[in-house]
């Protein structure tokens, strides 16, 4: 479970130890305590974050992609396939939610789940980038390239794909005979808007095959000190 999760579950349990629950959730540390001090659950939130600690699995498990949970079994035993259809006994839960750990709790995110939307944003900054070479790199990476030098010069991208300069250094290390390039790129412009997120990171690679999510998890982290004032907006990301 992420901190934001956590905290949401700390803060509900903490809420029995009635006028003692605020000096108890005070010496908490970190971002946990941080989380668990900024919440104020309402009664049907209470219900839903139990509903989600208390579950074997995560509730969006069926949306993961089927390659991170079958390395997740490849070293459990047997009984934890079993475990994650239906966990009936403590062992079994046990079982499931070890195989569940590095899976995000819940797959409802407020951004698309897919491999094309991150290459859409890696297009639109490499045709940002190039300027008037991107014409010449379109005949090798074809038409999401050519869409997107069209695309960029129109709302609600226009002015707002970052500095110019920016977006340049963002690719500069990348090579147009790399089939992933532009989910590279992509990855690299939403890094910043989402590195504080460690959610949403697991939302979004955990949906893409695991060598495409790999690969995306580590172009996040590696940009995520990135400064917003470098990356794109975010009106222009989530863009259709």
């Amino acid at each position: 479970m992420t901190a934001d999760v956590l905290g949401d579950v700390v803060a509900i349990a903490a809420e029995r130890l009635g006028v003692e629950a605020a000096p108890v959730l005070s010496r908490l540390a970190g971002a946990l305590g941080h989380a668990s001090r900024a919440t104020s659950p309402t009664k049907t939130q209470r219900q839903r974050v139990l509903s989600i600690a208390r579950a074997p699995v995560p509730e969006g498990l069926r949306l993961v992609h089927p390659t991170w949970i079958e390395h997740a079994l490849v070293q459990l035993p047997q009984r934890a396939r079993t475990a994650l259809g239906s966990a009936k006994t403590p062992s079994d839960v046990w079982l499931a939610r070890w195989a569940c750990a590095e899976m995000p709790p819940t797959m409802t995110a407020p951004f698309p789940l897919e491999a094309a939307w991150l290459v859409q944003i890696g297009a639109d900054q490499l045709a940002f980038a190039l300027g008037a070479g991107a014409l010449t790199a379109a005949s090798k990476l074809g038409e999401p390239l050519r869409a997107a030098i069209t695309r960029i010069d129109r709302p609600p991208r226009v002015g707002q794909l970052g500095p110019h300069r920016a977006a340049i250094e963002r690719a500069r290390d990348l090579s147009l005979d790399d089939d992933l390039v532009l989910l590279r790129l992509g990855s690299r412009a939403l890094a910043p808007h989402i590195a504080a997120n460690r959610l949403a990171q697991l939302q979004l690679t955990r949906a893409l095959p695991r060598p495409l999510g790999i690969l995306v998890e580590r172009e996040l982290l590696a940009h995520s000190s990135t400064l917003l004032a470098n990356a794109p907006a975010w009106s222009a990301l989530v863009a259709a």
